[in-house]
Order: C-alpha cells, then sequence, then structure tokens
C-alpha cells in the first residue's frame, strides 16, 4: 500500500481530497493548471475520467481522481450513464455491447479491467495495460492490486483484438485460468474476460473456455 492510498483513511472533508489531489499536480497557479489541462487535452469531466485510466496517468494521481470523482458523482443521484445501477450490469450482452464500443477502432491492443461491488454495481474500470500484451505482461498483481483499493467484490477482465479476430490466443487462455486461480485466492469473483474485435465480442465465460 502506498502512502497516498493510505492517506485516504485521514481524508474526512472534499477539502481535503481536493488538497491532496491538488499537491500531486506540477501546478504553482492556475495559469499553470491551465496550461496542463491543455497539454493533456482534457476539456470535459469525461477527458479526466480517460486519462485517469490510461497509462500516462501515475498512480497515485489516477487513484485520488478516482476518489475525487467518486464523490462529485455521489452528490448527483442522478448519476451518469457510465457508471450505472446494477441492472445495465448483469448480463453479459450488455457488458460485452459497452466493451466493444468502448474499445472501437483501437490501433493498439489495451486491456481493461471493471470493478464491481456486491450488487454488481459499477465501482470504477481501468486500462491497465496497452501494447502488445501478452501472459507474462498482464501480472494479476496489478489487476487485484487496484481491487483492493476498490474495495471490489467482483471483476471483468476485457481487451481488444485490433485485427478484428475475436479467437482466443493460447496467451489469452492462460492469462485466463491464471486469473481464476488469482481471483480464488483472493477472494474476489473473477465474472468474464471480454475479448472485443471489429466492434463485436467474444464472452469467455459464454463460450465456457474456463
Amino acid at each position: 500500500m502506498t502512502e497516498t492510498t493510505q492517506n485516504y483513511y485521514y481524508v474526512e472533508s472534499d477539502r481535503d481530497l481536493l488538497k491532496l489531489l491538488f499537491d500531486q499536480l506540477p501546478c504553482q497557479s492556475l495559469e499553470d493548471l491551465l496550461q496542463l489541462l491543455d497539454q493533456k487535452h482534457i476539456a470535459s469531466f469525461k477527458d479526466i475520467l480517460d486519462y485517469a485510466s490510461g497509462p500516462d496517468c501515475p498512480n497515485d494521481l489516477a487513484l485520488t481522481i478516482e476518489v475525487a470523482m467518486d464523490r462529485l458523482r455521489r452528490t448527483d443521484m442522478r448519476r451518469s450513464s457510465d457508471w450505472a445501477s446494477s441492472s445495465d450490469w448483469a448480463s453479459s450482452s450488455k457488458i460485452g455491447n459497452y466493451l466493444a464500443n468502448k474499445l472501437l477502432g483501437q490501433k493498439q491492443e489495451q486491456f481493461w479491467v471493471l470493478y464491481f461491488d456486491q450488487q454488481q454495481n459499477l465501482l470504477g474500470e481501468k486500462m491497465l495495460f496497452q501494447g502488445t500484451l501478452d501472459r507474462s505482461w498482464v501480472h494479476p498483481r496489478e489487476i487485484f492490486r487496484w481491487a483492493v483499493v476498490y474495495g471490489c467484490a467482483s471483476i471483468i477482465v476485457a481487451h481488444n483484438h485490433p485485427s478484428g479476430a475475436l479467437t482466443p490466443s493460447d496467451n489469452d487462455l492462460e492469462l485466463t485460468k491464471g486469473l481464476k486461480k488469482a481471483s480464488k485466492i483472493m477472494k474476489i469473483t473473477f465474472l468474464d474476460h471480454f475479448i472485443i474485435g471489429g466492434g463485436e465480442y467474444l464472452s469467455l465465460r459464454e463460450r465456457e473456455l474456463f
């Protein structure tokens, strides 16, 4: 557990959380902040979440952003469609279509994890790896580290095949088996592994591949 992760146990107010967030940004003034937003092409809250989910955002800063955005979401009971109720995340078809739309047109392989609570509400989503994926690079340690941070009950993993092919590779199958074993040790339910390609999806659980 990092020092920043430990800090969240002592953050009692929104003001404290905002101070922690700005302490992690390389900004000394509002002008510096505006320049940073321009450099990162951040013009909306969605852009902030995309940046926090991406590989360029430092882990401690990403965690602070996730916690801050979660507090913002809790101030509005309408909630956005991206953070929907359990009924929207209960079926594999809805999750598969969401992921297929999310990863449509990506030219590089990306590995995403969705984190859920006991009621199948989405707690967070994180892109953990990007590039040529193999079993040795996509390490369960990083996947379950964020599972502990979110305090989740279950996870779904997904990655895309830029070629559009949905057939799982031997590496895909080995990774899935490894995650299933690790999930039992961590006592976190491993729900599914989706492969995305050409706007379509394949659920390894539906195909009974693990």
